[in-house]
């Protein structure tokens, strides 16, 4: 029996939602998980939240008011099918502002081959992908996103430094053409999860259509795969969503990053 898209996003919550981030304070609070970054460690998270009804504005003003004692911008991650479904307009009258809307989406990884993924594709002459595990490449990956996305990266930078050093729990790999990077990829394995996580899947525009997406894909895919992992989860961007779902990805939900700056 096929799961519905509320029950496969039940048990990724389930899955998740008490796994700890690096560096960061998790405390379970009995309507979301609330992530605490360190001093000068970048934004805080809430995410998976199952408001109180009739108390959603109580509980999200309280998250407004913690966080405004330390002057700490926070990041409220939204799922279309959490509770209340309108928890996405509530955060905006508060004063959260969105960034695009994403595609919530898995793929069931031990069934079958995804389409078109059943052997490594080759690239074009004078491109290569390369597996990164030095820190001092992410200068590649956070140029490559910043080109693509209009803005500075710079603060990812420590997180994504801590998790190269942690190889059974983050690969990362980047496109080059020539030895210039044009496109990243890396899956986050949390410890405990049956759910890794694909992040940062971008390529630059004059090298889109070329392959260097699949190919970037393919090594993740292939990879989770071989570790024996269940599911493949990915918030993919309205670029991305169609190339994923011509794979074989199923959509389960929208998702939003919801930011409040002080």
């Amino acid at each position: 029996m096929s799961l519905s898209p509320q029950q496969l996003f039940d048990a990724f919550r389930l899955d998740r939602q008490d796994l700890t981030i690096d560096g960061f304070a998790l405390e379970c609070l009995p309507h979301l998980r609330r992530h605490t970054a360190p001093p000068g460690g970048g934004e805080s998270l809430l995410c998976f939240s199952r408001l109180s009804p009739g108390h959603e504005l109580a509980q999200i003003r309280e998250q407004i008011g913690h966080f405004r004692r330390s002057r700490q911008d926070f990041e409220w991650k939204v799922y279309a099918l959490e509770q209340p479904s309108s928890l996405k307009a509530l955060l905006e009258a508060e004063g959260f502002v969105a960034d695009e809307g994403e595609q919530f989406m898995l793929y069931p990884l031990q069934s079958s081959a995804l389409q078109g993924c059943s052997a490594r594709r080759s690239l074009p002459a004078g491109l290569e992908l390369r597996r990164l595990v030095d820190a001092r490449d992410l200068d590649d990956v956070l140029a490559v996103q910043a080109q693509i996305w209009g803005r500075d990266f710079e603060w990812l930078r420590d997180k994504l430094s801590i998790a190269l050093s942690h190889p059974e729990s983050m690969s990362m790999f980047c496109a080059y053409a020539d030895g210039r990077p044009i496109g990243t990829g890396w899956t986050d394995y949390p410890p405990g999860s049956r759910f890794p996580e694909l992040h940062g899947g971008a390529v630059l525009a004059d090298w889109r259509g070329q392959g260097v997406y699949s190919a970037l894909f393919d090594v993740r895919f292939a990879e989770a795969k071989a570790r024996g992992f269940e599911w493949m989860a990915v918030d993919a961007s309205p670029m991305s969503r169609p190339i994923l779902e011509s794979m074989g990805f199923m959509t389960i939900c929208e998702t939003w990053p919801m930011r409040y700056r002080f």
